[in-house]
């Protein structure tokens, strides 16, 4: 609702996916007397899957009806009728399929390690930047006093918890999250069309490069491979599901990029996302707040921690549940468990947050 209402009162579509950007404190008073006022009405479509929007503006001389479909920015219909005339013009926009992401589907792992080890350096550059960006962000989350990454840091220099490269890792990842999930107005990098995916992606990578002393060369390769790797795992679950993208995408993705930044090879790197689809898959995704902090915790936590456990020769079995020792079909397997499999968990989980 909160979201409806800053739209309705700030809202710029000029700025797409920056819509609300310049909210001001005045706006926000605004908006909570228009929910306060019950005037923004939310329900749940059943007879949907995936991504799908519909929203209904209605005053007191015309009614505006917008439908969105598979990606935030897809408008497939506006429909708006003059209340007094009854006329009742009407504009379709002829949707595009969006097949550029399913592209990165004819590419295999060996051509993903190919190219983070043979792409001139400087056409990566601009990970060099999501580093900086995701970092600054990070700084901001431990301001936060009560925050997640703030208390892991704590528990750090208690002596409770080891200051290691995985802990390195949940304090930064943790810590911007927190920041970008309670309003911070730093920008992010992000990945695959989301701010914390990129937070996981380039901050756990980070956190190894720093505590380990790597080059800047080795930091970015492995950016670009587990920046591929996610995009390829989204490709098969799809911009929303039901499962968490940051630790079941993002976190699989860092994990790769681990072993790669430690010197592994293609095995260990299979290894790695071996251990993490048969170990986190599953995880929930019930929304964007600031407990998504506490989630990008644990998947960066868990990403070093499967890469370790791969160079060392632990590897879940490859065909132990869902998991498929070809590197293209572990990940069919676990966008079928998305969608179908998982559509049901997702009513349920929209039926929850409704209910409060």
């Amino acid at each position: 609702m909160a979201a409806a209402a800053f739209g309705f009162i700030a809202g710029d579509a000029k700025r797409s996916l920056r819509v609300i950007e310049g909210l001001t404190e005045e706006d926000i008073i605004e908006a909570r007397l228009l929910i306060k006022q019950k005037r923004i009405e939310l329900s749940l479509k059943r007879d949907c899957t995936g991504l799908n929007i519909e929203v209904t503006i209605l005053t007191d001389r015309e009614k505006v009806r917008v439908i969105i479909l598979n990606t935030h920015l897809n408008i497939i219909s506006i429909e708006k009728i003059d209340l007094n005339s009854q006329f009742k013009p009407f504009v379709r926009k002829e949707q595009k399929a969006n097949t550029f992401k399913y592209q990165i589907q004819k590419y295999t792992l060996e051509d993903f390690l190919r190219f983070s080890d043979q792409i001139p350096l400087e056409k990566l550059s601009f990970l060099e930047d999501g580093v900086n960006m995701n970092r600054k962000i990070a700084q901001e989350g431990m301001t936060i006093k009560l925050g997640v990454g703030v208390k892991l840091n704590e528990m750090i220099h208690e002596g409770i918890m080891s200051d290691n490269i995985i802990t390195r890792a949940q304090v930064l990842c943790a810590a911007a999250a927190e920041a970008r999930m309670s309003g911070s107005k730093l920008p992010v990098m992000s990945t695959a069309g989301s701010g914390n995916h990129g937070i996981t992606v380039f901050l756990t990578d980070f956190a190894v490069a720093e505590k380990k002393n790597l080059s800047k060369e080795k930091l970015i390769r492995s950016l670009a491979l587990s920046n591929l790797i996610t995009f390829f795992i989204k490709s098969y679950t799809d911009t929303l599901s039901a499962m968490c993208g940051c630790g079941v995408a993002a976190g699989i993705g860092a994990s790769a990029g681990v072993v790669y930044l430690l010197g592994g090879n293609k095995g260990q790197i299979l290894g790695s996302l071996y251990n993490m689809v048969g170990s986190i898959s599953g995880m929930i995704c019930d929304g964007a707040k600031n407990g998504c902090a506490y989630k990008l915790a644990l998947a960066s936590g868990w990403a070093v921690q499967s890469a370790l456990l791969a160079l060392k020769g632990a590897i879940i079995n490859n065909t132990d549940g869902i998991i498929d020792p070809d590197f293209k079909q572990l990940f069919k397997n676990l966008g079928y468990v998305c969608d179908p499999g998982m559509v049901p968990t997702d009513q349920a989980i929209l039926d929850v947050m409704l209910k409060k």
